[in-house]
């Protein structure tokens, strides 16, 4: 039988089961996740059930026979093999189910049991937080606004607003206070992805161009030893001033000079990206914090006070921002194409769109026989890599694949799907189809295992396009 909020004897059943190994998973067309567990002192099988917002150990599972749904796939690929490591409640309405894997990190089934809006979600969990990789049984955009698509941190189940009680006189003033709630809290959801698309932004930014006093260190390490290290060097092993035995990573096209050269200037660029990047990073974490907490205030006492101070940060959301001058728009996007172009493997330019609407131009600008990538199931760009129809060597396609992963919601990820097709297998579903929105055909997926410094290597060759 299903528990739809398991209390505190179900998950104490539940513990019992931990350590065993998950063998089998499978999802119905209804979005029903079934995972077989094995193992114990006896060596025998058990089902772990959870549909929708509900979930519960059953005696056996329960086959369809009918065409598995494309994101049992993917939860088989997540959770087989792992080891169940046990369940907790988290809070009213959500227990996390927990699994440990042999790489590639822990994973975290989050059962949301609400009645009116229940679902599983299926998470990594990462240093920025447990990440969404799919919602399974229920809608990705919660009916309190959350946004559980593949990519984004998952954020809890939210607070259902408490309404003031309806004066016994003026229900004209009360409906407006309702109205003036609604409307500011829609605009502080806005607000609030807004600023956590900026944090996230600068934080990459940083994390992009690493750690200044280690790149200089380097440098300066490598001075010493400019001897050892000829063109076609990679690894040079030495002591650092500490006397601490460390190995310098190189680019063997490089020689020692220009590898010297290319440490300073990543120093130099690091030192340039903390100036700029830091002070930005620091405000918008405090603004976003006061935020949220002005948010929460609402929420819990939904009065004027808490609705005042809410409305005076929103006013003061975009404060000393210039705008831009109407010139420098126009100039901006007189210069502005639908694409970004890199130089991979063989020398070959590979071009990536930029948004939904310059997906759609580049693959009208492709030519038929012209390679496609995208990172499979999720949000991401197109990218084509040119062709005359004869096989495209594997170090170009792993190159494109790269910047298909790269330049998708699923950034970040160690390990990435991305689908590939010729352009003529592309077909429009047709007038009123979403920006992006294609039906791939004759497809090959590869499974890619994303190579950080292969990415950076790419990035730095971009080229006007």
């Amino acid at each position: 039988m299903f528990a739809t909020a398991p209390g505190p004897e179900w998950l104490a059943a539940l513990a019992a089961y931990a350590s065993r190994r998950v063998q089998k998973a499978t999802v119905d067309q209804q979005g029903r996740l079934v995972l077989e567990l094995f193992g114990g002192a006896e060596r025998e099988k058990a089902w772990l059930a959870v549909d929708g917002g509900a979930a519960a150990l059953v005696d056996h599972p329960a086959g369809t026979g009918a065409t598995p749904p494309a994101l049992q796939g993917l939860v088989r690929k997540e959770l087989v093999p792992s080891l169940f490591a046990g369940a907790q409640a988290r809070a009213p309405g959500l227990v996390a189910l927990a699994f440990d894997r042999p790489a590639g990190g822990p994973r975290v089934l989050l059962v949301e049991t609400d009645a009116d809006d229940p679902r599983a979600v299926l998470c990594a969990a990462t240093a920025e937080g447990e990440r969404v990789l799919a919602a399974i049984g229920g809608a990705a955009r919660a009916r309190d606004g959350r946004d559980l698509r593949r990519g984004r941190v998952y954020e809890p189940p939210r607070a259902a607003p408490r309404r003031t009680a309806p004066a016994p006189q003026g229900g004209g003033a009360a409906a407006h206070h309702d109205e003036r709630i609604t409307s500011v809290r829609s605009r502080a959801r806005a607000e609030e992805k807004r600023l956590t698309r900026l944090e996230r932004a600068l934080s990459g930014d940083l994390l992009r161009h690493g750690d200044a006093e280690r790149w200089q260190l380097e440098g300066e390490l490598l001075k010493t030893a400019l001897a050892r290290a000829p063109r076609g060097t990679a690894a040079l092993d030495l002591v650092d001033f500490g006397g601490e035995a460390r190995t310098l990573a190189l680019d063997p096209a490089l020689d020692a000079r220009e590898n010297l050269e290319r440490l300073f200037r990543q120093a130099q660029r690091a030192r340039a990206a903390a100036t700029r990047v830091a002070p930005r990073l620091v405000a918008a974490r405090e603004r976003l914090a006061a935020l949220r907490a002005a948010l929460a205030s609402l929420e819990s006492a939904p009065g004027d006070e808490a609705l005042a101070v809410l409305e005076r940060l929103l006013e003061r959301a975009h404060e000393g921002a210039a705008a831009p001058s109407t010139k420098r728009r126009v100039a901006k996007a007189g210069k502005r194409k639908a694409w970004r172009a890199f130089r991979a493997s063989d020398d070959v330019i590979v071009r990536v769109g930029r948004g939904a609407k310059d997906n759609d131009a580049l693959v009208r600008d492709a030519r038929g026989n012209d390679l496609w990538l995208h990172a499979r199931d999720t949000q991401g760009a197109h990218v084509i890599v040119p062709s005359r129809g004869d096989e495209v060597p594997p170090e170009l396609v792993l190159d494109a694949a790269h910047l298909a992963a790269h330049f998708s919601s699923a950034r970040g990820e160690r390990h990435v799907d991305v689908q590939h097709t010729r352009v003529k297998h592309l077909k429009k579903p047709g007038p009123g189809a979403p920006a992006g929105l294609v039906h791939v055909s004759h497809e090959s997926v590869l499974h890619v295992r994303v190579d950080e410094e292969r990415v950076r290597r790419l990035l730095a060759a971009e080229v006007a396009g």
